[in-house]
């Protein structure tokens, strides 16, 4: 895994699947990471966590491309009248372009003929620019939201499941990078609170306990 790096992040399951059975054809070494079936106690709901990453050595992405590039075809003649694209606005067929590597090429290559017939072309800079971009946003942790952190401390302090299941996953939990090694994904405030939550539940299990052994001699 150390020497992979992403090269597709996907969201559909089926066009994942695809993808990587026309990679295991040409015999293309991969490693799909199916991250959608990472448990989000947080229920954030976020797209780039329920992503399908397609690995690769960085030495076979010029070669995944061109195979890619060479078996999906796109008959400019006979497109789908109903196609999502055809609705598109010229901002949105540029991401298209822009983050090729979050659309199956199909839809990349209708999406630079449909900004060609308006003499629209993206340049690699912008392309790149965007990889860029997107590779430095990956790195930045995320802050968990104000609800998160109320239901963590409530089912801490009822001694609930739930609230040990939040904050073990608020001090854990990790992404994939681009480059294939994992980051925290929370800040390091949010990952006190994690551990606070913890703190918290295990004192008042202490106290419920000494209280029922006391209880229990009558003192």
């Amino acid at each position: 895994m150390g020497d992979l790096k992403t090269f597709m992040s996907l969201t559909d399951s089926e066009v994942a699947k695809e993808i990587t059975a026309i990679l295991e054809t040409n015999k293309v070494p991969f490693f799909l990471q199916d991250t959608s079936k990472d448990f989000d106690v947080t229920f954030a709901n976020n797209d780039a966590k329920n992503a399908f990453l397609i690995m690769l050595h960085p030495s076979d992405f010029e070669k995944a491309s061109t195979v890619l590039e060479q078996q999906t075809p796109l008959d400019y003649n006979n497109i789908d009248p109903q196609h999502p694209l055809l609705s598109f606005s010229i901002d949105e067929l540029k991401d298209v372009v822009k983050n090729f590597d979050e659309w199956h090429p199909i839809d990349v290559k209708l999406a630079k003929h449909l900004l060609s017939q308006q003499n629209i072309v993206v340049e690699t800079t912008e392309i790149k620019k965007q990889q860029t971009l997107k590779e430095l946003e990956s790195l930045k942790p995320e802050k968990s939201s104000t609800i998160t952190l109320l239901l963590g401390y409530t089912f801490c302090l009822m001694g609930g499941f739930a609230g040990i299941g939040i904050a073990l996953f608020l001090m854990t939990a990790k992404r994939t990078l681009p480059d294939g090694t994992k980051k925290y994904i929370y800040t390091n405030s949010d990952r006190r609170h994690g551990f606070y939550m913890l703190l918290a539940g295990a004192i008042l299990f202490i106290i419920t306990l000494l209280y029922f052994e006391f209880e229990s001699y009558g003192l």
